[in-house]
């Protein structure tokens, strides 16, 4: 196997459509996708459609970037869900009991740290005592939807309206504000990942944990920092929840764990690690509300959008497993 932080892969990734194939690849499928359906459908070629098509999928966009940058490391994060449910419930309980302007900031604060500390705990478990990804992150899901259960067993709560408007505000009543939050953190994912040193580093545990760590890598401070983003990402998404449906529900975030996982492989991340692309796994969300819109409009049954969103995500994986071997990983 090639060392996907060597000379080998630094000289082939400057191959621009080595490199963004994958990318590429969903940017134009999500283009073809809406408009095909904006010929077919009048109702969905609606500028008000588009709005509530990147208010659906912001949340879940968030809690992908997080899962982003743990898969680059060639780890999963199965707390997910759970980090943004305990975000959700955390802040409707605060600014339930505080219905005041300074409950709403006291509740974004609040929840903020409470994800940074969840990302924490489970970056120390994995990256301090070295323990299997996959299952502390289980463990890790236990206690925060345990957490979140405690402060909301049933959905409810009330959120404040000036904190709702703010993230639910439209440019010229068109352009959502996720809009623009999302392109700041793609700027900010895509600088981090690809034009700082920890990046690098990032990208080279991802690629061979032992050639990094025999580069000076601090492979277990790298861990460490990627869960603790992934909690802070999950903790944004559940503050937006929060303004978008105004109350807590422990279990808001159940899908999220799966659909985050689809989002960044369908946008083009290796589950091997060190390759992928924040602007990929944004599209990657895209393309799950977009297939999730279309099956609604043809009033496709529950269950058989179930089945077809796990077919999109074996029909990534499958996108996947020969992108590794056309890279030759």
């Amino acid at each position: 196997m090639k060392d996907k932080s060597g000379s080998s892969f630094r000289l082939r990734g400057a191959d621009f459509s080595y490199r963004y194939f994958h990318q590429c690849f969903i940017i134009g499928f999500v283009i073809v996708v809406i408009a095909v359906m904006s010929l077919i459908s009048e109702s969905f070629r609606t500028a008000y459609n588009y709005g509530n098509l990147m208010n659906s999928c912001f949340a879940l966009m968030l809690a992908a970037f997080g899962q982003f940058l743990v898969i680059l490391t060639g780890d999963i994060d199965i707390s997910v869900g759970s980090m943004v449910a305990l975000g959700n419930c955390l802040s409707a309980y605060i600014m339930t009991v505080m219905p005041t302007g300074t409950g709403a900031v006291l509740a974004v604060l609040a929840t903020l740290a409470a994800g940074l500390l969840c990302g924490a705990l489970n970056g120390v478990f994995v990256a301090v005592f070295r323990l299997p990804a996959i299952i502390v992150t289980i463990a890790g899901s236990a206690i925060f939807k345990g957490i979140a259960l405690i402060l909301m067993p049933e959905p409810g709560g009330t959120v404040h309206g000036g904190f709702s408007k703010v993230l639910t505000w439209k440019a010229a009543r068109l352009v959502p504000m996720s809009f623009f939050l999302m392109v700041i953190c793609i700027v900010f994912l895509v600088i981090l990942t690809n034009r700082t040193s920890f990046g690098k580093s990032l990208r080279a545990v991802g690629g061979n944990e032992s050639a990094a760590f025999g580069t000076g890598v601090r492979v277990g401070r790298v861990r460490f920092t990627v869960y603790v983003l992934s909690g802070l990402f999950c903790a944004m998404s559940g503050l937006y929840l929060s303004a978008r449906t105004s109350c807590g529900d422990a279990n808001i975030g159940n899908t999220y764990t799966v659909y985050s996982i689809s989002a960044a492989v369908v946008g083009g991340t290796l589950m091997t690690g060190a390759v992928g692309e924040a602007y990929g796994t944004a599209c990657g969300a895209l393309v799950i509300y977009l297939i999730n819109s279309i099956l609604n409009m043809l009033d496709v049954s529950t269950f058989y959008q179930y089945a077809c969103q796990g077919a999109v995500l074996i029909f990534a994986l499958m996108i996947g497993s020969f992108e590794t071997r056309r890279r030759g990983l």
